[in-house]
């Protein structure tokens, strides 16, 4: 029974996901309500999808009871109560987790060859091909609402960051973080510190192509972004920085180690590191006490993505999420 259930939920994950990137949702919405629920053309023809896929993705999504439809199976609807859920312009946390099934489903065959002995040492983040943008979306929804408002002043270093100092963000992806704490207009962020000057390093070109779009969008002169392995930064950096902060990214790295003694080297003599990492226990049985079914999420996000990138070097460290 509980294989047929996982088997059942992982379906309705995917279809989620698959309704949420075509933006279903919203067109749903949009055209439909619980007093004039929405014929399936109506929504199709809203939200530009083939009626034929749009119908067929709400029944997957009614059956599964994440939407409703009417006896004639041919009108749906969400409940008002839950619309927020699925259209707020920042995700629901869930719905945001749900992005992920496709970007670990899509590299199944990949990971069944690196589990094997002779297989290859990990994957590289070529392999995931939307995962920066899915990230992104991910960082928005679990750090945006806390990040200047609760996370900075824990750290002691509101007030620095006022004044103006020189801040470093390990692991910056697509520049969510380092953008958003250098905003000035306030009409996009109501809280910042444009008098602060901020860097950001990735791995990848990808990830810096897009950190480097979303400043351009955001007109910010005081955020830059650079191509650096945390490993190994701008052997000019030495004591640069007033403080470095890594978010969600230290579990990623191939040499971890080898990260800490640079943001070390990098961090001027009475800096600040700060690092926000997984809630966890380093302990399966404590995790399935602590968290519950919701503990599963964090070791797939380890099988599938986290464990692999960060073995994919000889004289990796990382031992896993």
């Amino acid at each position: 029974m509980i294989l047929k259930t996982a088997a059942v939920q992982a379906n309705i994950a995917l279809g989620i996901a698959l309704a949420d990137r075509t933006n279903l949702f919203k067109a749903l919405a949009s055209v439909g309500s619980e007093s004039a629920p929405a014929h399936y053309s109506e929504v199709a023809k809203y939200g530009n999808l083939k009626p034929r896929y749009t119908k067929e993705l709400l029944a997957l999504l009614a059956c599964s009871d994440i939407i409703e439809v009417t006896p004639d199976g041919d009108h749906f609807y969400i409940k008002d109560a839950a619309k927020e859920v699925f259209t707020s312009e920042i995700k629901d946390k869930s719905l945001a987790f749900s992005t992920f099934i496709p970007l670990h489903a899509a590299v199944f065959d990949n990971i069944a060859e690196v589990m094997k002995c002779e297989g290859p040492l990990g994957m590289d983040y070529s392999n995931y091909g939307s995962f920066y943008g899915i990230m992104d979306q991910f960082s928005i929804v679990i750090h945006k609402k806390h990040l200047v408002p609760d996370l900075i002043p824990m750290t002691g270093m509101k007030e620095k960051l006022i004044e103006g100092i020189e801040f470093l963000d390990v692991g910056c992806g697509s520049g969510f973080h380092a953008c958003e704490l250098g905003c000035f207009n306030l009409s996009i962020v109501s809280q910042a510190f444009p008098k602060s000057h901020f860097s950001g390093i990735d791995l990848t070109d990808s990830a810096i192509l897009k950190a480097n779009e979303r400043k351009a969008q955001m007109l910010l002169p005081n955020v830059e972004f650079f191509q650096q392995n945390a490993k190994s930064m701008n052997s000019e950096w030495n004591n640069k920085f007033d403080m470095v902060m890594i978010f969600d990214a230290c579990h990623d790295q191939c040499r971890p180690d080898l990260a800490i003694k640079e943001i070390h080297r990098v961090l001027k003599p009475g800096g600040i590191f700060a690092m926000v990492e997984i809630d966890g226990t380093s302990n399966v049985h404590q995790d399935k006490l602590t968290f519950g079914p919701a503990a599963c999420a964090f070791y797939s996000a380890s099988v599938f993505h986290c464990l692999a990138v960060g073995s994919n070097s000889e004289g990796k460290k990382l031992e896993g999420r």
